[in-house]
């Protein structure tokens, strides 16, 4: 509780400083972490130069698996980093010490189960008997065991065949798996390999989303960062809705997709607004004990019991809406 009283108090001692700032004081450097996926307005706040536009003097590292980004957050070579919920559980399972302070889509929307025309299977009591791909320890692992569940079906009443996402297309092509459970753009390829999706994890129950952290040692020597990365946020928003080319272009080019499929990627993922994040009533609510906290504590507890990971998450100590609450009183 202190060490979460002192983050907080930290914030809100410089909320009324944030009004007013810019060209003034020099730039903050916030070195952000980031791997290619759909993180609409994490590039159009980058190739918007927003980031800038607020006082802030980005760095971008760019990642390609979450080892790599553990080790820069344990040496403190970053101080933000953007994640999917696994990846996020997994490096707080390791005692990387961040707070995550922004929930920028929600990706159960673009997770979901894929079948084969050829299949039979048209809704999901039909898996039982067919063969499945998917990835262990990832959130569409999880979103495959809920929609068995949600059938009435076991993991015994299937062939669960793990393979790496990369590879997934080729064995749904040729038919060694008549399923896959997988997330974008890996579905799309499905689809245009002649196949039809059968649901999405949102439809199963489980929110999983993609989240930006904070390193607690950089926020509690830099509030005031932090409280522009939020305002980059609320203006990259803003953007976004006027104009999501910018998002689709980066999307497309980091996802290695043509821009159609770049946007109906970008149209299935709901946006999160700041204010959502800070309403108790939404389903993946910031505040302590709200919907975040939940879902990140059940991915948490799931990657343990497979033995992903080996120690358990606290995921109250790992989700932070005080950032939020004390930028919006800026406004």
């Amino acid at each position: 509780m202190s060490r979460y009283l002192a983050v907080v108090g930290s914030v809100l001692m410089l909320t009324a400083a944030l009004a007013g700032t810019g060209s003034a004081q020099q730039p903050l450097v916030v070195r952000i972490a980031w791997q290619p996926y759909n993180a609409v307005l994490f590039y159009t706040a980058r190739d918007l130069k927003i980031f800038e536009r607020v006082g802030l003097q980005p760095e971008y590292i760019r990642f390609t698996a979450g080892p790599p980004q553990f080790a820069a957050f344990q040496s403190e070579s970053v101080d933000v980093g953007l994640f999917g919920t696994a990846g996020m559980v997994v490096g707080a399972s390791q005692g990387l010490d961040y707070r995550n302070f922004y929930i920028q889509i929600l990706s159960s929307y673009a997770d979901g189960l894929v079948a084969r025309s050829d299949s039979g299977i048209t809704r999901l009591a039909d898996l039982r008997g067919k063969r499945i791909a998917f990835m262990r320890g990832t959130s569409a692992h999880l979103g495959l065991l809920k929609a068995l569940q949600s059938a009435g079906l076991s993991p015994a009443d299937v062939t669960m065949i793990h393979i790496d996402v990369t590879a997934m297309t080729p064995a749904f092509a040729r038919g060694d798996v008549q399923a896959a459970y997988a997330w974008e753009p890996w579905i799309s390829r499905m689809q245009e390999a002649g196949g039809r999706v059968i649901t999405r994890s949102h439809d199963v129950g489980l929110n999983t989303s993609d989240h930006w952290v904070a390193r607690v040692a950089w926020v509690q020597r830099n509030p005031r960062a932090v409280l522009l990365l939020l305002r980059a946020v609320d203006l990259a928003l803003e953007e976004f809705r006027r104009n999501p080319a910018v998002a689709i272009k980066a999307t497309a080019e980091n996802l290695g997709v043509s821009e159609g499929i770049a946007k109906h990627i970008v149209d299935i993922n709901p946006v999160v607004r700041l204010e959502q994040l800070v309403d108790p009533r939404f389903e993946l609510s910031l505040l302590p004990g709200g919907g975040a906290q939940r879902m990140i504590q059940e991915v948490g507890d799931f990657l343990l019991r497979e033995g992903i990971t080996r120690s358990a998450i606290d995921a109250s100590k790992i989700v932070e809406g005080s950032y939020i609450q004390a930028y919006l009183r800026t406004k």
